[in-house]
């Protein structure tokens, strides 16, 4: 095979001096390399139809050059060109598993990372611990990890504490220490020596807080959250003395921090509460908190905070997180969550578990369901045992065609559409106290379970179906509960319009009838007055008739005898 051409003028210096042109390490890079084994193997929808074969030595050797050339840089003059090539780097280790060619390298890496933390600024030092962290979890817990971590500790601590240095240097540095400190050390006094630090710092907050009525938002904010997380984390692999010795230090102060100005502390606190109480009651069944009361009431506020001079996706986050650290705190229970990654799937059922996959999601970033897949220290940590590995038949049963995703986009885009029109009628709303944004909260939580169709498979919505009756099913109760309240009220004003009407018809019956029995009546006396009439008018006939004959009786009575009288003398 042959090898690919020299590009060693690509990493001299140009004219006068001035720092070289770094191209850093893209996902296309990535990409190309993996294409045949990685990404579909992360991702049935990413497979082409027909794509071209990829000769993965060739690809793997250029990999590999290129990477041999970031490590080079990072020992370069330009602040900007170490920056970059450590930038590169970090993307090349959270996106694939390179453990042979790191182990070959570790020294150098250690050494270049350890450079960079002392003598460069803050952008430097934040990207040589974002690789420092990356580099354990791509070496593991083994003693080559546990060499690094000797080399690097005593430099992340002296920055961590170092009041001088930037707050985002503190910040990464706090990140990876704790990060480094989960994943090598089998040291116990070391453990307890990280977790000290950490307290040093995020303790501050405690004394602010005793300063004044609330906790204000400060420019160490930042800092104080990484070293609480990172301190969390470390919770979590500790002794089980060791936890009740926290628990009882620290369990009664942090809820303090719940009043905090700043969001991502409200959360950090709370999460860690909720962390707390399930260490606590792992250790002792009959665990008693004695402000029990006044803790749910705060947390129950933070879960329905409906304040204006908030914005609404901060409040819609910290309404959905609080939530589920009310009912961990009261109910003893965890929302259950699913990860999918390739064919496989991943439950996150407790706080313990939620904490650790949280952290390595933030530093691995869109490379977690990769790493999860092949990287063998992680699956142990969430027992997932060896990696499982699939031939290229059952990848191809996989696939699925342009027309199918085709189809599922549709589809989900229809869905979509109809969601954002129901949320943004104006018509819809109804005034009832944290309905509104409640509703808009699980109209979000269908567009993200929507967003999911759109890469996975047939078989993918079965699991989709158990996330959405596991993972939100205190949303899907929730919204149930307040459609029976809205058909109730429904229902009743339905009833209260039903019977208006049949009151008013009723009404209009009666007075009908009243109008149809006084139109009868005055008919009747008419058709009384007129028999009358009839009688008068039949008597009045009578009686003319009767003196008409009489008087007719006696004119030809009169008339027979005066032409009586004139007949005799004539004869």
């Amino acid at each position: 095979m042959p090898k690919p051409k020299k590009r060693g003028s690509n990493h001299q210096r140009g004219a006068g001096g001035q720092p070289r042109n770094v191209q850093p390490f893209s996902d296309e890079d990535a990409s190309i390399e993996t294409m045949s084994h990685c990404s579909g193997f992360s991702d049935p929808a990413s497979f082409t139809e027909d794509g071209p074969e990829v000769d993965e030595e060739a690809t793997q050797e250029d990999l590999e050059y290129k990477l041999k050339g970031f490590i080079d840089l990072t020992l370069d003059k330009s602040a900007k060109t170490r920056q970059a090539a450590l930038e590169s780097l970090k993307s090349a280790f959270s996106s694939k598993i390179l453990y042979e060619f790191i182990m070959e390298r570790r020294m150098t890496l250690t050494d270049s990372i350890e450079r960079c933390i002392k003598k460069g600024k803050s952008d430097e030092q934040c990207a040589a611990a974002g690789l420092a962290c990356l580099l354990c979890v791509q070496m593991g817990s083994g003693i080559e990890s546990e060499e690094i971590f000797k080399t690097l500790g005593p430099v992340l601590k002296k920055i961590v504490c170092d009041g001088t240095a930037s707050i985002q240097a503190r910040q990464a540095c706090a990140t990876c220490l704790g990060i480094c400190c989960f994943i090598v050390t089998d040291d116990i006094t070391e453990l307890y020596s990280t977790m000290e630090c950490l307290e040093n710092i995020f303790t501050k907050a405690y004394q602010r807080d005793r300063d004044t009525n609330g906790v204000s938002s400060t420019h160490n904010t930042v800092l104080h959250i990484s070293a609480l997380l990172a301190w969390t984390l470390l919770l979590t692999i500790c002794p089980m003395n060791e936890v009740k010795k926290k628990i009882e230090m620290h369990l009664h102060k942090l809820p303090s921090l719940l009043s905090c100005d700043d969001l991502n502390m409200r959360i950090a606190a709370g999460e860690t509460l909720a962390l707390l109480f399930e260490l606590a009651r792992e250790t002792d069944a009959d665990f008693f908190y004695e402000d029990m009361d006044l803790l749910t009431e705060k947390l129950r506020a933070l879960a329905t905070d409906g304040n204006k001079h908030r914005a609404k996706v901060d409040k819609r986050k910290q309404r959905s997180v609080f939530r589920d650290v009310l009912r961990a705190v009261e109910e003893r229970d965890f929302p259950t969550e699913m990860v999918k990654f390739g064919p496989e799937r991943m439950y996150i059922d407790c706080w313990v578990k939620k904490q650790t996959y949280d952290t390595f999601k933030e530093i691995l970033g869109s490379g977690m369901q990769y790493h999860l897949q092949s990287n063998d220290f992680l699956r142990n940590v969430f027992e997932l045992g060896p990696p499982v590995m699939l031939d290229a038949a059952t990848l191809k049963t996989m696939k699925i065609s342009r027309f199918e995703r085709h189809l599922y986009n549709s589809a989900a885009f229809k869905a979509r559409t109809k969601a954002r029109n129901t949320m943004e009628r104006p018509s819809l709303e109804i005034n009832l106290p944290d309905t509104h944004e409640e509703g808009k909260l699980y109209v979000v939580d269908s567009l993200n379970n929507l967003n999911k169709l759109n890469v996975c498979p047939d078989e993918s919505q079965h699991s989709l179906d158990e996330e959405n009756t596991g993972g939100t099913g205190e949303n899907m109760a929730g919204s149930n509960t307040r459609n029976q309240s809205l058909f109730f009220i429904t229902f009743i004003l339905t009833l209260i319009i039903s019977l208006a009407l049949v009151s008013f018809v009723i009404f209009l019956i009666i007075q009908t009838r009243n109008k149809m029995d006084q139109i009868s009546s005055r008919l009747l006396s008419e058709k009384k007055n007129i028999e009358e009439l009839k009688k008068i008018n039949n008597i009045l006939l009578k009686h003319l008739n009767q003196s008409g004959i009489k008087d007719k009786s006696s004119d030809l009575h009169d008339y027979l005898f005066s032409h009586a009288e004139l007949k005799v003398p004539g004869e």
